[in-house]
């Protein structure tokens, strides 16, 4: 249990580093986080921080939905 806190922590880092320090999840918001053998998606719902793991490499797929805007 102790790595998954561990996993936690450091995704919760790379999201401080994206969106700033003083940034904060609010209700509804989620993202993703790509490890070596795994994903970890973390939102916040209900008021509470929710994280799911799911094993195995994610599927790339080349292509960009219009609806998120142009790709970077």
């Amino acid at each position: 249990m102790e790595e998954l806190g561990q996993a936690i922590e450091l995704a919760m880092q790379k999201f401080k580093e994206e969106f700033g320090e003083d940034e904060k999840l609010e209700e509804g918001d989620e993202f993703v986080t790509i490890f070596n053998n795994c994903v970890l998606i973390i939102s916040f719902e209900n008021g509470k921080l929710q994280t799911k793991f799911i094993e195995g490499k994610p599927f790339k797929v080349d292509m960009a939905l219009k609806i998120y805007g142009d790709e970077e």
